[in-house]
């Protein structure tokens, strides 16, 4: 699927989740990283093209929470943030 694909999966995952928060539920966005060599490349799994970079791992959770709750336009504590389980 190329980038047009992507973005619109994006679109209609943000939209499904603002839904959802609105309707008081409260979503649980898993997290994982990797370690690069000047900061950490952190991709949120529900969001996947949705990724940030951290200058270390104390920082991995607090900067996915922003970022999801800027791309959701939603407040950051109406959802939580967890790090992925390795399959």
């Amino acid at each position: 699927m190329g980038v047009k694909g992507s973005r619109a999966r994006l679109q209609t995952a943000i939209e499904a989740d603002r839904r959802r928060i609105a309707q008081g539920e409260r979503p649980i966005y898993r997290v994982m990283w990797a370690v690069g060599p000047d900061a950490m490349d952190v991709t949120i799994l529900e969001l996947p093209i949705v990724h940030l970079f951290v200058p270390d791992q104390q920082h991995v959770l607090d900067g996915a929470r922003l970022l999801i709750a800027r791309t959701l336009a939603v407040d950051p504590q109406s959802f939580d943030v967890a790090p992925a389980q390795p399959d």
